[in-house]
């Protein structure tokens, strides 16, 4: 979530979501690269050859980092960081039956509990924050203009 509030405070000064993405795309590979620097001493860990690794690099470089952090960054532009945190459960919900359907995976009864715990929570902030937004600043000065009008009683005779 903290994630979030901070690219939505960075996308206020710097609006430009693309080169933002491959910002933040190269500062994770630079610290990626740091840290197995450190605690890796093997370096054939960095070999990759013509086969599923290489696959499985690209796929998650270009899909699950840079194309969803464009999109990310676009949502939080336009409806704020709650929005894109609202749906984190339903990925999830999505990891969690495929994990079950393709891998066999079996799924336990704490997993499902916290699950609805955290699914739970993470929709009673977005309501929250619906309930927050309902109520701006323009609509309390309109509500005391309105409270402060001179009202006059008629009997309508």
């Amino acid at each position: 979530m903290i994630y979030y509030v901070l690219q939505s405070f960075t996308l206020k000064k710097y609006p430009a979501e693309l080169s933002l993405t491959a910002l933040i795309c190269l500062m994770g590979m630079v610290e990626g690269a740091i840290t197995t620097l450190v605690f890796e001493r093997d370096m054939t860990v960095w070999l990759m050859g013509w086969d599923s690794k290489l696959l499985a690099v690209v796929y998650s470089g270009v899909v699950c980092s840079g194309i969803a952090y464009y999109v990310q960054g676009f949502v939080i532009k336009e409806r704020g960081p709650v929005f894109v945190t609202s749906f984190s459960p339903l990925c999830m919900i999505i990891t969690a039956v495929l994990g079950f359907v393709v891998l066999s995976e079996q799924i336990h009864l704490g997993s499902i509990i916290g699950a609805i715990f955290i699914v739970f929570g993470l929709y009673t902030v977005v309501w929250g924050k619906s309930k927050d937004q309902r109520s701006s600043p323009e609509d309390e000065k309109l509500g005391a203009a309105l409270h402060d009008l001179p009202v006059t009683v008629t009997d309508g005779k």
